[in-house]
């Protein structure tokens, strides 16, 4: 249910001015604003039916308020995402690219840098990823009776191996016609392609069916790493008020980008179609990040190079500058990408 016009206003000034200032915001300071024509009782009874509706948090019960995460929400939900991204981002920006037209693992790390600075965040990007090679081989490693490696080779020599634990007993004669027929089913074909076709109800056989699902697992976290990842920000990012006042809990934060598995998971929900995706508190699926923001746009998926730009925050951020900031890098990005 929408907030009443007023109280969402209030809601409005209350987030912009605890963004600007972190301080608790009084009902005060919010009745003599302009824009305000009614008496501070009237504002401290907005306030408090917005604390009672979780929008607001009140430190101590004779302080100010401040945003909760709903409030942070209402507050993005009505920001006007086409809005210019600041002007010396793009001038800084452009002028990376004219020194490294063609070089977009160059351009990458620079821009990295500028929008950390820019922003005064932990930003990453990562490097467009090129469309997945064929696989070139598979072979399937006994390790027990019951236990069996899978081994996937593609093209580019990248290899990744998974353990199946079998169903029954199978003999090495069994192993190897297992093998052949997914070979056969998996070669020349595209990921995407046999991502479709995963619940194929044409297998008969119960070991070629634990290899089959085995083989497109593989071929789904292969598909679903990232390109190379460059990061800068750190020293901005633990200077923040929040992760100076809790240090460790800022630490735990950026090990979700150093660590591969949940960096991967952090970055799943990206859609490569210039729409930005902005987590706050616990809508961020990885729970290293539930007290930040996590703002990220994906570009190159016209041309299937994919690639991610990004932004992890305190909650208390300047959604306003940072949204516009991660977007125009990612089409900048994928100018350069579909160009190339």
């Amino acid at each position: 249910m929408p907030l009443p016009e007023r109280r969402s206003t209030i809601l409005t000034f209350i987030v912009d001015d605890y963004i600007s200032s972190a301080l608790p915001v009084s009902s005060n300071a919010v009745a003599n604003s302009a824009g305000f024509n009614v008496s501070s009782a009237t504002i401290r009874n907005e306030v408090g039916a917005l604390v009672e509706e979780g929008y607001l948090l009140r430190p101590h019960s004779s302080s100010g308020a401040v945003p909760a995460e709903m409030g942070y929400r209402h507050f993005v939900g009505g920001l006007d995402l086409t809005s210019p991204p600041p002007e010396g981002l793009v001038t800084m920006l452009q002028r990376q690219i004219d020194v490294a037209p063609d070089d977009i693992d160059a351009w990458v790390r620079i821009a990295a840098s500028v929008i950390a600075d820019l922003i005064g965040a932990l930003a990453f990007i990562t490097a467009p990823r090129v469309k997945m090679p064929d696989v070139k081989q598979i072979e399937l490693l006994r390790l027990q009776d019951m236990l069996v490696m899978l081994v996937l080779v593609l093209q580019e020599a990248r290899v990744y191996r998974r353990v199946i634990e079998l169903d029954q007993n199978v003999n090495d004669s069994q192993l190897e016609q297992a093998r052949n027929k997914v070979t056969a089913e998996v070669s020349g074909k595209g990921v995407r392609e046999l991502v479709a076709r995963k619940d194929r109800e044409d297998i008969e056989d119960d070991l070629e069916r634990q290899v089959w699902h085995a083989t497109i697992d593989a071929l789904m976290h292969a598909d679903s790493v990232p390109g190379e990842r460059y990061m800068s920000g750190f020293g901005h990012f633990m200077s923040d008020p929040e992760s100076a006042a809790q240090p460790a809990k800022g630490a735990l934060a950026m090990s979700a980008l150093e660590n591969d598995d949940a960096f991967t998971e952090l970055i799943s929900g990206v859609t490569y179609r210039n729409q930005p995706i902005v987590s706050i508190g616990t809508d961020n699926i990885r729970p290293e990040l539930c007290d930040y923001s996590v703002i990220m746009c994906g570009y190159g998926g016209e041309v299937d190079a994919r690639g991610v730009v990004g932004l992890i925050s305190p909650m208390r951020t300047a959604y306003g500058t940072s949204i516009p900031t991660v977007t125009f890098a990612a089409e900048t990005l994928d100018a350069m990408v579909n160009r190339g």
